[in-house]
């Protein structure tokens, strides 16, 4: 498991990145507002999720540890593959998504690519009490 990468930031792509860390680049998945806090020839560190299949091993790139257990998480709802829990970090925030599953907001789940009204319900029904809500300090309250 590769639970993050330190190096040079070599290329960046709409959809991820590569970091050259030890003479070998990784290419990292990421949403677009972890992608601009990058720039190609300084060192990054992103927090990573390594997802193996039979086909592919695969990196997610996230800024925060945070981040990263909420796509964790959210892989844990059937249904619910790398790609669209990536988007739904790509659409909304760790406390605002944390929020919508919290509050039950299907009009807000469903806005997240490749998810239908189906799919938001398993969210809301799965996750509404592992998400924890945030207070207005950003500070998580898990069941709460």
């Amino acid at each position: 498991m590769i639970a993050s990468v330190r190096g040079e930031v070599v290329d960046i792509a709409l959809d991820h990145t590569v970091i050259e860390a030890g003479g070998v680049g990784y290419k990292v998945m990421a949403t677009p507002s972890t992608l601009a806090t990058l720039r190609r020839g300084t060192e990054a560190r992103l927090i990573t999720a390594m997802i193996v299949r039979e086909d592919s091993q695969t990196l997610y790139g996230f800024a925060d540890a945070d981040a990263r257990d909420l796509f964790l998480t959210l892989l844990g709802v059937s249904g619910i593959g790398p790609s669209i829990a990536l988007g739904a970090l790509a659409m909304y925030d760790g406390p605002t998504l944390r929020s919508a599953i919290g509050d039950g907001d299907l009009t807000a789940l469903t806005r997240i690519p490749k998810v239908g009204k189906k799919t938001a319900e398993l969210l809301v029904l799965t996750l509404r009490d592992k998400v924890g809500a945030y207070t207005s300090a950003g500070v998580a309250v898990v069941g709460g």
